[in-house]
This record gives structure tokens, C-alpha cells and sequence, in this order.
């Protein structure tokens, strides 16, 4: 599995969906300029993705351990591929949220296919290497990946990046196809059982359950700050918004080194070692990050990077926490409904923040703060189920 030729496919496949997904928001002036679209309408095709690929997860995890995971993996990259190509050709609002919806029912649970594929072909020892390995592909969507396909958006209309991460996928759709190993079943079809009710009598066990509650604690802390943090840094520390790419680009490049430290060291040092001491360091980036006063960009450049970069590593170790936790019969079952939970706790955390912050006359955010201190709560008690659950291992 550790083979680098394996590890590098892996990688460009989930940099490819990030792209997709990510790419969007900044895309709103141009969908309001071709379609006279509202923020609630982009409100909308980020829900149609995301509910969609909800659903995706639900259905996938009561069939994906009867099939080898690969083929599983093959054939969804097969449909995320036609899904950017549906997204490109859209010609009204009402098509374009269609393609969303097909493309989160596809590019939506390729991150949790991808984590259960390297959770089950890994060995235990390094497994957390190999997650962070691919997973560094999240800081490779940030670093070249969103600042390209705006750039392409920008030359060639909104359309560009969908075609251009289209034509990519099919090169990386290849490499799956002659890259990945055989995964046999883990559950062989039973006529006396069915599919959801033998993954429910092994996903409702106390430690998978708490394996969930440890994704939402994790990504709603992440999410509820992600979500407002570029209008904050605009408006509230004095950033220029032609700076802001500045941000990004350095703490996507650290992440890309750090990601795959921190799975290096959770295999060496164990996996709840490495989780506190990522989710400590994100728990400062955090409360740096949401009560930054005025700055200089040097000074924004080093709480921004300590803030991306400790959450991005600090999800390395998480996966392989979980993967460690359901009985191999059902851990393809148990990723996907955990990558449910990943996109239930992103929503929770950004609606929170709408909730609690609020716009001043002079146009700063007011509360932002008091979304870092729960942030940071939340944070804390993730380190606490964290150790609860690695000692029951």
C-alpha cells in the first residue's frame, strides 16, 4: 500500500474532488453574472452537494464491504468524472444545482472511500503514514489547485475549472485503475441477513458511536472558524483581500510537509499522542486566529499558518483513530457514515457562526470571538473522548 506510485494516485484523486468542492464559493460572482443567481441561491448549491452527498454516504456504507473496494472506488471516480463535465455544461440555475447534486453524490463520499480503502490495505503500523501521506492532498488543493482554477475561471469563464479538473481526473481515473490493489470483501452476502440491519448491529456499538461524536467535535470546531475567518481577516485585522491568496498559499504549503509528519509520528509515538498535541496547537491557532487584532501580513502570516496547519495536521491522526475503532467486517460501513458526520458537523459549525456573529456599521465582525472560545471548548473535549477512546482500544 506504502508504494509511492499508489500513495501519489490516491493523493491527486482527493486533491481533485477538494478542487471541485471548493472552487464554488469563490465562484459566486460569476454564477450571479450568468445566472443572476442570489447568495441564497449559492447557499443552495452548496447544500445540494452536501445533502446529497449525505444521502450518498447512508446508502454506499449498507453495501460498500460486500464489494472490493477498489472497483467501489473506480466506478464513483468514474461518476465524479462525468459529474464536473454535467457542472461545466449547465445552462440555467436550476441544471447547475442538479449537477451539484450529482456531484455530491459521487465527489461527496470520495474523501471517506479513500480513508476506508487506505485504512484497509494499510498495515496497522503505518497506517496513520499512509493517511497523511494522501490526505497532504487537501494543503495541494489549496496551495495549486484553488488559486489555478480561479485563475482559469478568470481566462475562460466560470466553466474553465470544471473542464480542466475533468481532463485531470481522467489521467488519475487511469492511475486507479492500475494502481489499486484487490480489497476482497470483508462481509459475504447472506440470504438470511441484510446488508443495513448487519451494519447497523456493528455500527451501534459503544466505540463507533463515539467515533462519530469525535468527527463532529473535530470539524465543527475547524468549521465554525473556516467559515468567516477571510471576511474577518479582510475587515476586523486589516488585510487587503489581494493578500489573502498570501495565506493560503504559505499555510498549504507548510500543511503539505506537516500532514503527513503528523501520520508519521502517530505511528511512531501512537495515535492519541499526536492527537492532543495537534489539537492543543489548534485550540491557540484557534483563539489567535478569532481575537486577532489589527496586523501587519507578516504577523497575519505566522497566527493564519499556525491555524490552518494545526487543524489540517491535527485531522491526520483523527482517521487513524477511527479507523481503529469498528471491527473490519463493517470499517468501510463505519467510514462512510463517518464522512456523514463530517459534512453534518461542517454545516453545524458554519451555521453556528451565522448565528452568533453579527456586522458592525464600520463593517467588522462582531463575535467572531466568542465562535473561537467555543471552538476551542469543543476542541478541548475532543482531546478528553480522544483519550477515552484510544484507551478502550
Amino acid at each position: 500500500m506504502t508504494g509511492d506510485r499508489l500513495v501519489a494516485v490516491l493523493r491527486a484523486a482527493h486533491m481533485t474532488h477538494l478542487i471541485d468542492f471548493m472552487v464554488m464559493m469563490p465562484l459566486g460572482a460569476h454564477f450571479i453574472g450568468a445566472f443572476g443567481a442570489t447568495p441564497a441561491d449559492l447557499g443552495r448549491l452548496v447544500l445540494a452537494y452536501t445533502a446529497s452527498a449525505a444521502v450518498a454516504g447512508v446508502l454506499v456504507s449498507t453495501v460498500i464491504d460486500r464489494f472490493d473496494r477498489g472497483r467501489v472506488l473506480c466506478v464513483v471516480y468514474a461518476a465524479f468524472v462525468l459529474s464536473l463535465l454535467v457542472t461545466a455544461i449547465a445552462d440555467s440555475l436550476d441544471e447547475l444545482v442538479g449537477a451539484r447534486v450529482f456531484a455530491g453524490m459521487s465527489g461527496g463520499v470520495l474523501s471517506a472511500l479513500i480513508q476506508s480503502l487506505v485504512a484497509e490495505v494499510a498495515p496497522p503500523g503505518q497506517r496513520a503514514g499512509a493517511i497523511g501521506r494522501v490526505m497532504s492532498g487537501h494543503a495541494l488543493s489549496a496551495v495549486i489547485g484553488l488559486p489555478a482554477g480561479l485563475w482559469v475561471a478568470a481566462a475562460l469563464g466560470w466553466q474553465g475549472p470544471f473542464v480542466a479538473v475533468a481532463l485531470i481526473s481522467v489521467g488519475v481515473f487511469v492511475g486507479l485503475v492500475r494502481n489499486l490493489p484487490p480489497v476482497p470483501p470483508r462481509r459475504p452476502q447472506s440470504a438470511s441477513d441484510t446488508p443495513a440491519r448487519t451494519s447497523l448491529r456493528g455500527l451501534l456499538g459503544g466505540r463507533a458511536l463515539g467515533g462519530f461524536l469525535l468527527t463532529f467535535l473535530v470539524t465543527s470546531s475547524c468549521y465554525a472558524v473556516i467559515a468567516y475567518i477571510a471576511p474577518y481577516w479582510v475587515k476586523n485585522v486589516g488585510i487587503a483581500e489581494t493578500s489573502l491568496p498570501w495565506i493560503y498559499l504559505l499555510a498549504g504549503g507548510i500543511s503539505f510537509f506537516t500532514t503527513p509528519l503528523a501520520g508519521r509520528l502517530a505511528d511512531r509515538h501512537g495515535r492519541f499522542p499526536v492527537f492532543a498535541m495537534t489539537s492543543v496547537l489548534s485550540a491557540i491557532g484557534i483563539m489567535l486566529a478569532t481575537h486577532a487584532p489589527v496586523l501587519p501580513i507578516a504577523g497575519a502570516l505566522v497566527v493564519s499558518s499556525l491555524f490552518f496547519v494545526s487543524v489540517y495536521a491535527r485531522w491526520t491522526p483523527t482517521v487513524a483513530i477511527l479507523a481503529d475503532l469498528p471491527p473490519p467486517p463493517v470499517r468501510g460501513a463505519f467510514m462512510m457514515l463517518n464522512g456523514v458526520t463530517t459534512q453534518f458537523g461542517m454545516g453545524v459549525g458554519a451555521m453556528f457562526s451565522g448565528a452568533v456573529i453579527g456586522i458592525e456599521a464600520d463593517g467588522q465582525l462582531e463575535g467572531f470571538g466568542m465562535v473561537g472560545i467555543v471552538a476551542t471548548l469543543l476542541t478541548l473535549a475532543g482531546i478528553a473522548l480522544a483519550r477515552r477512546l484510544t484507551r478502550s482500544a
